[in-house]
């Protein structure tokens, strides 16, 4: 198994061009976005692992080669839980492409036993977007305001929470600024929620929304934040995309208001990174 560098990332574009348009993927291949990439050949490689930190971990490509694929458990545990719980993501989620292929491959390249969960994808369409939001009480209650996320609005951020969300993600702030979008609410002069672009490729932006004290939830502050970005990302002529978990209703319902049609469930596969033991 080879680590990848980020001038080499495009290496593995051959090995994505029959899935479905990802920006969580692209926006690490393209360098935007925080990530790593490990590959069973340096040249030309016919399998992958690509770590898009805070987000996702993808198997991609051929699941035949058995040297890569004993390589897998042994990178996570020696290497990649330390530093993967070091930036506070704490949990060791997995998607397959192709999934029909990799799957029967799970138990072999595991020995720790994966759970599995299901994610909820969605697709953007705008005609509905339109019908649905045109009688949606968008207004916020008094004394939060909704704002797109600039240079001035981070400088303005005494606690830093903006900055800190977006570097979760991005490898720097000019980056973000450059080709990502941001909303934020504000509340009594202090960000109470974003809504980022978390990855970018193009203009391909994956939603990423949080609302972080709960006696601000419930108020459709999320919804209005959202609805902001989506707004922007059609100015800019973007495509929105929004991925969540089966259990977050909350996320689901959202999305749901705002345009997006909601698509089949799949399988996905996570254990959190302090249960995997050699």
């Amino acid at each position: 198994m080879y680590e990848l560098q980020r001038n080499e990332y495009s290496k593995i574009r051959h090995l994505i061009k029959d899935i479905p348009t990802n920006p969580v993927i692209n926006g690490v291949i393209d360098g935007h976005n925080r990530g790593r990439i490990y590959v069973d050949e340096h040249q030309i490689p016919s399998a992958a692992m690509l770590w898009a930190k805070n987000e996702m971990f993808y198997l991609i490509g051929n699941p035949n080669n058995k040297a890569f694929n004993s390589s897998v458990e042994k990178l996570i545990i020696n290497k990649i839980k330390t530093e993967a719980i070091s930036i506070g993501d704490d949990c060791f989620n997995l998607e397959l492409y192709p999934y029909k292929g990799w799957e029967p491959m799970i138990n072999f390249i595991f020995t720790n036993k994966l759970c599995i969960g299901e994610r909820v994808p969605f697709e953007f369409d705008y005609n509905e977007y339109v019908r649905k939001t045109v009688d949606l009480n968008l207004t916020v209650p008094e004394h939060y305001q909704i704002e797109k996320i600039d240079r001035k609005l981070i400088k303005m951020d005494g606690e830093g929470i903006i900055e800190q969300e977006v570097l979760k993600f991005w490898e720097t702030i000019d980056t973000f600024l450059e080709k990502g979008i941001g909303t934020a609410v504000i509340n009594e002069g202090k960000i109470i929620g974003t809504c980022l672009s978390v990855f970018v490729s193009g203009t391909d932006f994956e939603i990423g929304i949080n609302t972080y004290q709960t006696e601000h939830r419930g108020k459709g502050l999320a919804t209005a934040m959202a609805n902001r970005f989506i707004q922007i990302c059609i100015e800019r002529g973007g495509t929105p995309y929004w991925k969540t978990e089966n259990f977050r209703k909350d996320s689901i319902a959202i999305a749901n208001k705002l345009g997006f049609r909601q698509l089949n469930n799949y399988y996905v596969f996570y254990l959190p990174f302090h249960q995997f033991h050699a």
